[in-house]
């Protein structure tokens, strides 16, 4: 016995416009992300930069810390370390050279 059954026919075609509709919402969602790929790449190369700028902020802001506490200090003041906070003064030895050095860690800023 033969299906020759039109409702089996139509049973037939509708599947087939479902699979192919499931197969086209299938490639446009590996579109989306290939777009969402190419938009966090993006992002990411954007954060980077960010970052790499405030990098070079933060240097030239420590340079400039140390800087004005070399100079407080030469001026018989006290800076202050960068590396560990402490008071950073100017010594004057009786037979050696004058320095600029942390009384803390002992990091030497500047030697005359």
């Amino acid at each position: 016995m033969a299906n020759d059954n039109p409702a089996d026919e139509e049973e037939i075609e509708v599947e087939t416009e479902e699979s192919i509709e499931a197969t086209e919402t299938e490639s446009s969602e590996a579109v989306l992300d290939v777009e969402s790929a190419e938009q966090q790449t993006a992002d990411v190369d954007e954060l980077r930069d960010i970052i790499e700028e405030q990098n070079e902020r933060i240097e030239d802001l420590e340079d400039t810390l140390l800087d004005l506490s070399t100079r407080v200090a030469d001026g018989d003041g006290t800076g202050v370390c960068p590396d560990c906070n402490g008071p950073v003064v100017k010594r004057n030895p009786l037979f050696r050279r004058a320095r600029i050095e942390c009384t803390e860690c002992g990091r030497q800023f500047h030697e005359y």
